[in-house]
């Protein structure tokens, strides 16, 4: 009797083991190349501040005037490049993607201060760019879609033919620009969408990338980096490449 209650004692103390093992190590599996991606939601938030009621916030496309109404000759009208930048005669390059014209007016009449005596700024939005995404991969025509109100991942792949045979549904990436103007990845399960009805919570803005791989990727990060530094059209057409931060 004694001995049944040792051995059964010893395997309890096993399987226990074995049990608490089994969700470390599926924890491990599930987190490899994966771990230090961010949440979509994550993602979305560094886009942009907080945003009032009837604020309106900078994108890439729109046209700029810039008014120096005591200092006329360095008036300039100008678009915000693919990069989210602007660049001025008194100023060099500023970010001003995710700004409103009112906090882009101060960064300018702070920075040209340096040249200019008691510098006043205006900022006039002269025209609205178009708010577009690319969508790549493993999609049967990869290329640029226009955002529409509310526009979730899967409505813009399905703008552009729906998904090859070939893809990797269920780890398709959601990159960002953050307001800082680092790009920011995270995945999106759309297999679990298309199968099961899942609602998505990545509502896309312009300039944001949809990428469908073929197979899964191990490390995000640096397949961000290299997608947007060699392969993405956002930034051959900007001149200029956006730091990328890799894990």
């Amino acid at each position: 009797m004694t001995r049944n209650i040792l051995h059964t004692g010893r395997a309890g103390r096993v399987l226990c083991a074995g049990a608490c093992l089994v969700p470390l190590m599926l924890a491990g599996c599930s987190s490899v190349g994966e771990r230090k991606l961010q949440s979509p939601e994550d993602v979305m938030a560094q886009q942009r501040g907080p945003i009032q009621r009837g604020e309106y916030r900078l994108m890439v496309g729109d046209k700029l005037h810039v008014k120096f109404p005591y200092h006329h000759a360095r008036d300039q009208e100008l678009p915000v490049r693919p990069d989210g930048m602007i660049s001025l005669d008194v100023t060099g390059e500023i970010l001003a993607e995710g700004m409103t014209p009112l906090e882009l007016a101060e960064v300018i009449k702070q920075r040209s201060a340096r040249y200019l005596k008691n510098p006043e700024v205006v900022v006039i939005v002269t025209g609205i760019g178009d708010r577009r995404v690319y969508v790549g991969g493993e999609v049967n025509r990869p290329g640029f879609v226009t955002v529409q109100e509310g526009m979730t991942p899967l409505q813009a792949v399905m703008a552009v033919g729906g998904f090859k045979d070939t893809a990797q549904k269920k780890d398709v990436l959601y990159i960002a620009r953050g307001s800082n103007g680092d790009y920011n990845a995270s995945r999106v399960d759309l297999e679990d969408v298309v199968m099961n009805g899942t609602p998505e919570v990545v509502r896309l803005s312009g300039n944001d990338i949809v990428f469908v791989p073929a197979t899964r990727i191990a490390n995000a990060g640096i397949f961000v980096k290299q997608y947007i530094r060699d392969i993405l059209p956002v930034e051959s057409r900007a001149g200029a490449t956006a730091p990328i931060p890799i894990p």
